[in-house]
Formats: C-alpha cells, structure tokens, sequence
C-alpha cells in the first residue's frame, strides 16, 4: 500500500498535482500497489486534488479522524472527541476572543463546519472556506450546538505569535486528554496578505498512522508492507511507522528524523514522483 500525503507532498505550491506525479501514481496502481490518500484536509477540502489525482477510492481525512469512501462520500470509520472534552476545549479558547472552528463528520452532520463565538472570522478562513466550497454554519454559544456527537477536530486560526502562548497554556492544561498540533497554515501570504497558523485539538488517539493501521488490519495489511510519502508535523507518525516512510526534501525536521528516506527534490519539483518510482525499481 503506497500512503500519500497532499500539501507539500503530491500537490504543489500551488496547489496542484503535476503531470509527473499524476503519471507516477499510475504507475503504482498498475504495478498493484493501492493508493490512499492521507491529508490534515477535510474531503471537501480534498475534493480539487482528488480530481487531478483521478480514480481515488479512499481517503484517510482530518488528520486520521476520518476514513472516508470518495465516489459515495460516506464516512466508513471515524474517531470523534468526547463532549466534555469538545467544552472545555471551546470555553478556553473562547475565552481569547478568537472564532472556534469546529470540524463536523459531513457524512452525519451534513455540513462541515461549525463556527462558534462572537469573534471576527479571520480572513485566512473566510478565503479558505470560500475557495474549497465548505459549509459553515454560524452559532453565538457551544450550546447552540445541533450535532454535539460528531466532532472530528477543533480548530482556531490566527497570527502564529497570538496562538503560541495560547497552545502551550492548553497543552498544560489538557494533557493526555487530547492530541494538539500548532503549525503554520495551508493559506498562504499571497491569498491574503499575511502569516497565519493554525491550532488543532483532536481525539488523543488521531494521527494519520491510527486510522492507517486499523485500515491495515481491516485488510490483513502488514505495516511493514505500507510506503508512506509526507513532508510535515502531521505526517511523522505514519512516516514513523510505516515499513518505508519518506519525506519531502522541503519536509520539516520532524518528519526528516522520521523517515527512512529523502528525496532529492520538493514538493514543487515532482519529490513525489521521484520517490514512487524508486519504490517501484526496489532501490527503496
């Protein structure tokens, strides 16, 4: 099984899939291998790449929460947050003033995000939200709720110097009790104007390589036999644990001390496809 991430990986900066990675992923399916997609996006985040992918059946979505079947958008396993721990999350960050952004399973809720709180929506997700055609729906206070059991992720976004002291203040304060990322945004200074980052909370048992493996054990799929392809936080774990795991040469340090290999070239120089056809000439 080849696991693929998205950005920085398969798509450009862009945002596209090359013709060169296109054709490589090809070639791994021809060759037997089958191909899944691992993303930190939602799948109608993902939707625009899967098109230029072509003929994907699976997607491992939101970071790990979700596996989800493309052509029928139907969620098959999720992991969701526990509701206390949904409150206490979205209290303490509400508490900052910013605008809580709340991922939903679409397949049960029927949208995808639920924002939350009186703060302004800053204006990476507003151009985020716009360009990937997400459904958001708009409540004052967490009580107002409609799908309270359904929550993959909770997220916030804002200047990386107003998160950092408010993720390492929840990392103390949660503990065990969840898994946390804060990391630079997808969005870029070009779309709109400046730098943000993003602050994740998920289920504490999240991480692309989980939902990887119970995948694999639903197949019979030893890891050793999985290759995984992946440049950043989000990906270390998987690149981590699979048999062969291989970062981006623009990866980050994280996931360059987690792979087995590097490539040569980056995400904007067709790294991907160069790692798929080492796989298949067994040079890795």
């Amino acid at each position: 099984m080849l696991v693929l991430d998205l950005d920085g990986t398969v798509l450009d900066s862009a945002g596209h899939v090359s013709a060169g990675n296109r054709r490589a992923i090809a070639r791994a399916r021809a060759a037997g291998l089958e191909v899944i997609v691992a993303t930190g996006r939602a799948l109608v985040e993902s939707d625009g790449p899967l098109r230029e992918i072509g003929e994907q059946k699976l997607i491992v979505a939101a970071g790990g929460s979700l596996l989800c079947d493309v052509p029928t958008r139907a969620t098959l396993r999720r992991r969701t947050m526990p509701r206390e721990l949904v409150d206490d999350v979205t209290r303490a960050l509400l508490g900052h003033g910013h605008k809580i952004l709340i991922l939903k399973d679409a397949d049960a809720a029927g949208y995808d995000y639920l924002a939350v709180g009186d703060g302004p929506l800053d204006p990476a997700s507003a151009w985020w939200f716009e360009a990937m055609q997400s459904t958001v729906r708009f409540v004052a206070d967490l009580g107002d709720d409609p799908h309270p059991h359904d929550t993959i992720r909770i997220g916030v976004v804002a200047s990386g110097g107003e998160l950092a002291p408010i993720a390492r203040d929840l990392k103390r304060d949660l503990g065990d009790r969840a898994f946390m990322q804060h990391w630079p945004a997808v969005t870029s200074t070009h779309a709109i104007g400046s730098a943000t980052h993003l602050l994740e909370v998920f289920n504490p048992d999240v991480n692309k390589w989980t939902m990887i493996a119970e995948y694999c054990r639903m197949r019979a799929i030893e890891s050793a036999r999985v290759a995984s392809i992946g440049d950043g936080l989000n990906d270390v774990e998987m690149l981590r644990e699979s048999g062969l795991g291989v970062a981006m040469a623009n990866a980050s340090d994280s996931a360059l001390e987690a792979a087995d290999q590097v490539t040569t070239a980056d995400h904007d120089g067709d790294g991907a496809a160069e790692a798929i056809g080492r796989i298949l000439a067994g040079e890795w």
